[in-house]
């Protein structure tokens, strides 16, 4: 990854950005799991990105963290530089998640999911159960508008391969041209990797989606919520289309101890948007755990 574009992103965004992550290896029986550690002396936060994405999306949010947690960003398994695996379900994600808590020694981590990783971060909660501190769904609920992501997961999906990564950006900038180019190129140089026919995404494409299961576990969450006793924040962009306020205000009320807010200026890849505001939001509800 260029470290110095993410020096200049942060330095766009008031974020100092220091020495890049420690790459680790984490096991779950036959499959390897990729994470980013980017130290820390403070409780260990578990970050989870979403479909498509990479542990790179939460580079900006745990740069402005790192003084006061110790950020692991994990490669969720057929994403990154995680192994490819026949079972996506969600459980087999959650045991993910569970074994990288073991592997990192952390007693009591905090679970912080957007989108599918918000899925995933929800059930390890449960799955925790006592052993979880805080958990944080970004830009996710149990009942999500599944027709607002129709474009995005449309343009994601048609990606096969591209003559270079710069063309990438150059096409997902005519689809998004508010987005800061520096911070297209960044995604894209974490998402695209060289192949013979030129340069594909990190992420196993051999079989679509299953998105009924994924739906379906979301939908879970509502019978869960009440099993989850640690501190709950859900967090919404306030231009996204896949939560309104009104469900995330609905599905914070099904935690014991949940809340929500809204992180302004950003829209369904909140951390990406707006890392500061998050990060706040993050540190602030940590802080209360």
């Amino acid at each position: 990854m260029d470290h110095d574009l993410l020096r200049k992103l942060g330095a766009a965004r008031g974020i100092a950005v220091g020495d890049p992550p420690a790459v680790g290896r984490a096991r779950n029986g036959d499959l390897e799991l990729s994470y980013l550690d980017w130290g820390g002396e403070g409780p260990t936060a578990i970050f989870l990105h979403g479909g498509s994405l990479s542990a790179r999306t939460w580079d900006l949010v745990c740069s402005a963290l790192r003084p006061r947690l110790r950020c692991v960003a994990m490669d969720l398994r057929g994403h990154g530089d995680s192994g490819w695996a026949d079972d996506y379900r969600i459980a087999a994600s959650v045991g993910d998640v569970l074994a990288l808590t073991e592997h990192l020694g952390a007693a009591r981590p905090h679970l912080v999911g957007m989108s599918l990783g918000g899925c995933v971060a929800g059930h390890s909660a449960a799955a925790l159960g006592g052993r979880a501190a805080s958990l944080t769904f970004v830009d996710v609920v149990d009942h999500v508008d599944f027709g607002a992501s129709v474009s995005l997961r449309g343009f994601m999906g048609a990606i096969t391969s591209t003559a270079s990564v710069e063309e990438m950006v150059a096409r997902a900038l005519a689809v998004s041209p508010q987005t800061d180019p520096d911070l297209m190129l960044y995604r894209y140089q974490a998402l695209m990797k060289a192949g013979p026919d030129g340069f594909g995404l990190r992420q196993d494409r051999r079989r679509p989606p299953d998105f009924p299961h994924i739906l379906g576990k979301l939908a879970d969450l509502e019978g869960l919520a009440p099993t989850v006793a640690c501190p709950v924040l859900v967090v919404r962009g306030a231009r996204s289309r896949i939560v309104t306020d009104d469900t995330a205000s609905a599905f914070a009320g099904r935690f014991p101890d949940g809340r929500w807010c809204v992180i302004p200026d950003a829209g369904h890849n909140v951390q990406e948007d707006n890392p500061v505001a998050l990060a706040e939001a993050l540190a602030d509800h940590i802080s209360r755990s």
